[in-house]
C-alpha cells in the first residue's frame, strides 16, 4: 500500500465519505455532467479522483481535463487511480476552487462537488468557476444542504435547552439561516455568478450509523458540517452537548442503528 492510502485523511475520504456521498451523489446524477469536446475542462476539489473517474466515463477521447485539489496527498491519490493512458490527458494541479490561477473563460466545462458547504464558500467558488469557464460552457455545483440530518438538529436544540445554552440556540437558528445552503440559496448563488439556464436537483439518500460517537466522528461529517455545527457552541460548553447528543443517540435508537437522511443540491448552469 502506497503512503498517499496510508494517509489518514486521504483513507477517510476514499473509504468512507466516498462511499456515503460521492457515490450516491453520482449515480443520481451522472447524467448531468457536461460533455464537452476537444477542448480542456476543470475539475475542482476533485479529492481522491471518484469525480474525476466519473466523468472521464462521460468525455470524449480528445478532451482534456485540469483536475484540482487543495490537498496534495488527494491529487496523489486521485493520480493513482488513474489509468496510465487516461493521465496522458489529465494534469494534476494543488489550488483550491475559490482562488483559481487560470484566466478568464479558458475552460470548455468546470464542476465542482465537494469543498462547498457555507454559503460564502458557494459564491467564492461559483464566482470562480464562472469566470474561467468560456461563454456557453456548462458549470456545475453540489453540495450537501442545511435539510441533512434533521434528526441531529433535533437532538442539538433538546441538547442546549437542556442545558440553558439559549445563546447557542440562537446561533444555531442562524447558522441554519444563514451559513448554510438549501436548494434555493444555491440557485441565487448560481444566477449571481452569472449561470443562466439553471438545472437544479435535490437528492436524498439514506444513512445508518452504529451509535452517537460513530455518528459524530463519521470522515463525512467532520469534512462536512462539524467545524460549523461545534462552532455554535462555546469551547466550554461543546463537550457536555456533544456528549449529550451521543448518549441520547445510544438511548432513543437502542438495539438499532442511527438511520438519518443526507440532502444534497447539484446546480448546471451555462455561462453566456
Amino acid at each position: 500500500m502506497s503512503q498517499t492510502l496510508e494517509s489518514p485523511l486521504v483513507r477517510a475520504h476514499r473509504e468512507v465519505v466516498e462511499r456515503l456521498y460521492t457515490v450516491p451523489l453520482l449515480n443520481a446524477c451522472a447524467e448531468l455532467l457536461p460533455r464537452v469536446e476537444d477542448k480542456t475542462v476543470l475539475s475542482a476539489e476533485s479529492r481522491c479522483g471518484e469525480v474525476v473517474s466519473r466523468w472521464l466515463e462521460r468525455l470524449p477521447d480528445e478532451t482534456r481535463m485540469m483536475a484540482l485539489d487543495s490537498h496534495a496527498p488527494m491529487l496523489d491519490c486521485a493520480r493513482e487511480r488513474i489509468s496510465e493512458a487516461e493521465q496522458r490527458r489529465i494534469f494534476f494541479v494543488q489550488q483550491r476552487v475559490n482562488a483559481l490561477s487560470y484566466a478568464d473563460e479558458v475552460f470548455g466545462a468546470s464542476i465542482c462537488l465537494h469543498g462547498l458547504v457555507t454559503r460564502r464558500q458557494l459564491d467564492e467558488g461559483l464566482g470562480e468557476l464562472a469566470r474561467v469557464t468560456a461563454s456557453g460552457g456548462s458549470v456545475m455545483a453540489a453540495l450537501p444542504t442545511s435539510g441533512s440530518f434533521a434528526a441531529f438538529y433535533d437532538l442539538l436544540d433538546e441538547a442546549l435547552r437542556a442545558q440553558g445554552l439559549h445563546e447557542a440556540l440562537d446561533r444555531l437558528g442562524e447558522l441554519r439561516d444563514r451559513t448554510l445552503v438549501d436548494a434555493g440559496a444555491l440557485a441565487r448563488s448560481a444566477r449571481s455568478a452569472g449561470l443562466h439556464d439553471l438545472t437544479l436537483e435535490q437528492v436524498r439518500w439514506e444513512l445508518s450509523f452504529a451509535s452517537g460517537r460513530d455518528f459524530l466522528q463519521s470522515p463525512l461529517i467532520q469534512e462536512t458540517f462539524f467545524a460549523h455545527w461545534s462552532g455554535a457552541i462555546r469551547g466550554a460548553e461543546r463537550e457536555g452537548v456533544l456528549g449529550y447528543i451521543a448518549r441520547a443517540i445510544d438511548t432513543y435508537w437502542r438495539d438499532r442503528t442511527f438511520d438519518t437522511q443526507v440532502e444534497a443540491a447539484l446546480v448546471v448552469g451555462r455561462r453566456l
